[in-house]
């Protein structure tokens, strides 16, 4: 039994990344990061014995014909491959092209659209064959035990498939697992690491999962159903091993802890930070994180730990939006959580988010003059987006907010929305100002400047060449 696992090329050859609640084109500084999920589902399928190839297209520059080639050489029984909300409509259509080249072969997708609006993809796609909802690794595992054994679907939980007659038939939806412990660590040799750079830095980087699950109820945020609400942490001695196996397998000093608020539960953070102190590992890293989640023994422990940036979701600066969006945190804890990790050494990110419900221009403005005011190293500025499978998607639904009936449109840097207060056009041009007054500022470029590797040099003009020509 050979299967293919897939990020597939999308249309228009913007190299998407599809992970988890992040589906979006590659960042501002070109970019693209280590298709965990889908490493993980090979690794599963990999320690049960099947075949198994992973192709990352968008870093392998594999486009449509060549991943139709790939398919004809491999020839693969299963195909499974991942999925985002802007780029859905060539996601569900490449089914089809892999019909056409392997009529046997089975189709699967997941991703959190999918899992969102199941039946609507599988109507729209009618070569499509099956959807993994949520969490994807042992549903993976087990739709291909089904398909190698020629077992029934009925029994797989988390899945949404077609029966005989057509009808579409939604099982039940699978626990989240327990202990990810359990899982394997991902064989990063299933890919190949080196097409995996940090922004500026040039230096190779891999994902390290701490723990799944993020129990707070932002509104605009799908990470809830990918991995559910419970935090699920792992074994602080079998993280540091998988890192240990990254450095000496593939050379990486550089890891992404990826988690989406990896400074939620205070006691694993400290426990970890002198776990990797005691270990001896010399090792880079950086973190997600909420400004009401960390104090300043902690950052100083990150810090001491390896932790050279924390990305910080501040979204607005104004107190009736963040409450609108069960965000729940306040500008004066945003003024002390960058404070604080900048006295202690780190970078610091910050994520803005424009056009949210409330927004007015002045509030917008507002923001912009909030975030321009911190010590930030950089700062990513999105509009507004109701992803399927938010309570923001449900309420701008009902009140009639949403302004196209083309996903492909519900892109970070496009206004999908029509708010009473603030008009798509609106959002979209604070935004753009907002990138270019806080990236025009002769301060933060020679923070950047700073940064570049000359030893990585050519991948950093490159990267900064493409952030250049988004600006404008």
């Amino acid at each position: 039994m050979k299967i293919l696992l897939l990020n597939p090329p999308d249309s228009g050859n913007e190299n998407f990344i599809r992970e988890g609640r992040c589906t979006q084109p590659e960042g501002m500084w070109a970019t693209l990061w280590p298709p965990v999920s889908l490493v993980y589902i090979g690794t599963v399928l990999k320690a049960n014995c099947y075949e198994v190839r992973v192709h990352d297209c968008p870093p392998e520059d594999v486009d449509l014909e060549a991943l139709k080639e790939i398919i004809r050489s491999f020839n693969p029984d299963i195909v499974i491959w991942s999925t985002g909300t802007p780029s859905i409509e060539s996601d569900l259509a490449l089914a089809s092209e892999i019909k056409r080249i392997r009529p046997a072969a089975f189709t699967a997708v997941f991703g959190t659209h999918a899992s969102a609006l199941d039946a609507d993809c599988m109507k729209q796609s009618p070569d499509l064959d099956v959807i993994i909802r949520n969490e994807p690794e042992m549903t993976a595992l087990e739709l291909v035990w089904a398909i190698s054994s020629g077992s029934t679907f009925a029994d797989v939980e988390g899945l949404t498939f077609r029966a005989s007659n057509s009808e579409i038939v939604h099982n039940p939806s699978r626990p989240f697992v327990r202990d990810p412990d359990t899982l394997p660590f991902p064989d990063w040799g299933l890919i190949n690491t080196d097409n995996y750079r940090l922004p500026l830095k040039g230096d190779s980087f891999l994902i390290v999962v701490p723990f799944r699950g993020c129990p707070f109820p932002c509104s605009f945020c799908t990470a809830g159903l990918y991995y559910g609400k419970g935090l699920r942490e792992r074994d602080t001695r079998l993280i540091l091993n998988e890192i240990r196996d990254g450095m000496e397998r593939f050379g990486v000093q550089d890891f992404f802890f990826w988690a989406e608020t990896f400074t939620v539960d205070r006691a694993f953070v400290m426990d970890l930070c002198r776990a990797i102190r005691e270990s001896g590992l010399r090792f880079r890293w950086v973190c997600n994180s909420r400004v009401d989640t960390v104090d300043e023994e902690m950052l100083l422990a990150m810090a001491g730990a390896g932790c050279w940036m924390i990305s910080f979701g501040i979204e607005s600066s104004n107190q009736e939006i963040l409450k609108t969006v069960d965000k729940n945190t306040t500008p004066e804890q945003t003024r002390i959580a960058v404070g604080l990790s900048k006295q202690y050494g780190m970078l610091v990110s910050g994520h803005v988010i424009f056009g949210l419900p409330g927004e007015t221009v002045d509030t917008a403005k507002e923001t912009l003059r909030f975030v321009k005011g911190l010590d930030l190293d950089f700062a990513q500025f999105y509009c507004a987006v109701p992803f399927p499978g938010t309570p923001l998607y449900n309420k701008a639904l009902q009140s009639g907010w949403i302004t196209s009936g083309s996903f492909a449109c519900f892109r970070q840097e496009r206004a999908a929305m029509s708010l009473p207060s603030i008009s798509p056009q609106e959002v979209e041009r604070i935004r753009r100002q907002a990138v270019r007054e806080f990236y025009g500022r002769p301060a933060v470029i020679l923070k950047i400047l700073r940064l570049m590797n000359m030893r990585t040099l050519g991948i950093s003009l490159q990267g900064a060449l493409k952030f250049v020509r988004r600006l404008f």
